[in-house]
C-alpha cells in the first residue's frame, strides 16, 4: 500500500474512515467548529505519535515497519516480525501507549507548573483534550483484551514463561474484560467505548472457538520410545494442543499412574519420550495454526530432514510470509531434500507476491535435480 508521507523515514499510509471516525467521536462539539477541528488535530497526532512508538521499537530490533491509520484507529507492522524474542515483542506492544504516556505528563506539567494551565478557551481545551487521548486512552490500550497493546503485552509474558499452553486462558481473559467493560460503557452512557468493547469481546471469541480443544495423535505414527505393559491399547489417544507446545523438548515428562486414562502405562522407572516435532507440526498446519507449526517443523527438518516434513514447513512459511526464513532454507544444504512439487509451489508463490529472487532460487534448484 503506498504511503502519503513519512514520518522519521516510517511510512504512513491514512485512510479517510479514520477522520470520518474521529469526527462520530467528537461529534459533541459540532456546534462549536473550531473545538471539533482541534479535536480532530489532537486525535490525529496523538495517534500517530503511539503508531510512531510501535515502529521505533519495530526498528530498534531490525524489523522495518510501517504505520497504517484506519477507523479503529491504528496499525503498525514490522516487517520479520516473527523472529522477535516475547520480551522484544513485550516492548513493541508497551511502546505505544508509553509514548502517550510521555506526551501526557509533558502536558501535565507545563499546565500544572506554568500559566498554561490557566488559560481558557481553545488553549484549556486543547490541554483537556491531549490528556484524555493520550492518558485515558492509553490506560484503555493496556486492558487485558487482544487486540489492543494490553492484550498482546500479556500474550507475550505469558508465552515468554510458559510458551503456548494458555493461549484459551488468555482469549478467555479477553472476553471477560470485554464484558466488564461493556457493563462500565453502560453504567457510564458511553456508546463508542461499549461498541468497542462488543466488537474486541466477539474477536476473542471467535478466536477462542477456533483453537482446538484437543488433537488425536495416531499411534502408528509414533515411533517406539519404550517398554511398554501388555494391556490392550486403543488406536489414538487424545492429547491437548497445550501438552504439545507448552514443555520444553528436553523436560522430563510424568510417570504412566499421572498421564491420562487413554494413553499407556509406562514402566515406573521409565519417562516418556518427547512427542514427534514433524507430527505435532503437521496437526498443528492441519488445524490452520500455521505460525504455530513453524517451530516443531523447523526442529523436525533439521534433525530428520524429509520431503514430507519440508514440504509441510514450506507450507507453514509461505502461510505465515516468512519468506526471508525460505531463502535461506534454500541456500541450505538441507534444500536437496526438497521436492519437485515444493519447489513449484515456492516459485508459484513468491513469484505471486513479488519475491523474484526467491522464485528464481526455487527454480534453478528444480532444475538443477533434473540433471
Amino acid at each position: 500500500m503506498r504511503p502519503h508521507f513519512h514520518v522519521a523515514g516510517i511510512p504512513v499510509h491514512v485512510h479517510l474512515f479514520f477522520f470520518l471516525i474521529a469526527l462520530a467521536a467528537g461529534w459533541g462539539l459540532v456546534d462549536a467548529p473550531a473545538r471539533l477541528a482541534l479535536w480532530v488535530a489532537i486525535v490525529f497526532g496523538s495517534v500517530l505519535l503511539h503508531e510512531l512508538g510501535h515502529a521505533l521499537a519495530f526498528r530498534r530490533y531490525g524489523c522495518p515497519a510501517a504505520i497504517e491509520l484506519h477507523g479503529m484507529g491504528g496499525t503498525t507492522t514490522g516487517r520479520d516480525a516473527e523472529r522477535l524474542t516475547h520480551r522484544q515483542s513485550a516492548w513493541v506492544s508497551f511502546a505505544g501507549p508509553g509514548m502517550g504516556f510521555l506526551l501526557g505528563a509533558l502536558v501535565w506539567g507545563l499546565s500544572r507548573f506554568t500559566p498554561l494551565g490557566q488559560q481558557g478557551g481553545l488553549v484549556g481545551e486543547a490541554v483537556r483534550q491531549l490528556l484524555w487521548v493520550n492518558v485515558g486512552w492509553g490506560l484503555f490500550n493496556l486492558l487485558p483484551l487482544q487486540p489492543l497493546d494490553g492484550g498482546h503485552l500479556l500474550a507475550s509474558a505469558v508465552r515468554a514463561r510458559s510458551g503456548y499452553r494458555y493461549e484459551r486462558v488468555l482469549h478467555g481473559i479477553g472476553i471477560v474484560t470485554a464484558l466488564g467493560v461493556l457493563a462500565l460503557a453502560v453504567l457510564w452512557n458511553q456508546p463508542w467505548m461499549g461498541l468497542l468493547a462488543l466488537l474486541f469481546g466477539v474477536m476473542n471469541f471467535e478466536q477462542l472457538r477456533q483453537l482446538p480443544k484437543e488433537v488425536r495423535v495416531p499411534r502408528a505414527a509414533a515411533p517406539p520410545r519404550r517398554r511398554v505393559s501388555p494391556r490392550r491399547e486403543p488406536d489414538t489417544a487424545s492429547v491437548s494442543v497445550e501438552q504439545l507446545l507448552g514443555e520444553p523438548r528436553d523436560a522430563p515428562r510424568v510417570a504412566a499412574r499421572r498421564a491420562p486414562a487413554s494413553l499407556r502405562e509406562l514402566e515406573e522407572d521409565e519417562p516418556e519420550g518427547p512427542h514427534d516435532p514433524a507430527l505435532v507440526g503437521a496437526m498443528l498446519l492441519e488445524s490452520g495454526l500455521a505460525a504455530m507449526a513453524v517451530r516443531p517443523l523447523q526442529s523436525a527438518f533439521a534433525d530428520s530432514p524429509s520431503p514430507d516434513t519440508g514440504h509441510a514447513l514450506v507450507v507453514a512459511l509461505l502461510e505465515t510470509g516468512r519468506f526471508t526464513e525460505l531463502e535461506a532454507l534454500l541456500a541450505g544444504p538441507r534444500a536437496t531434500h526438497l521436492s519437485d512439487d515444493t519447489l513449484t509451489l515456492i516459485s508459484e508463490r513468491a513469484g505471486a507476491t513479488g519475491h523474484v529472487t526467491l522464485a528464481a532460487r526455487a527454480g534453478a534448484l528444480r532444475h538443477r535435480d533434473n540433471f
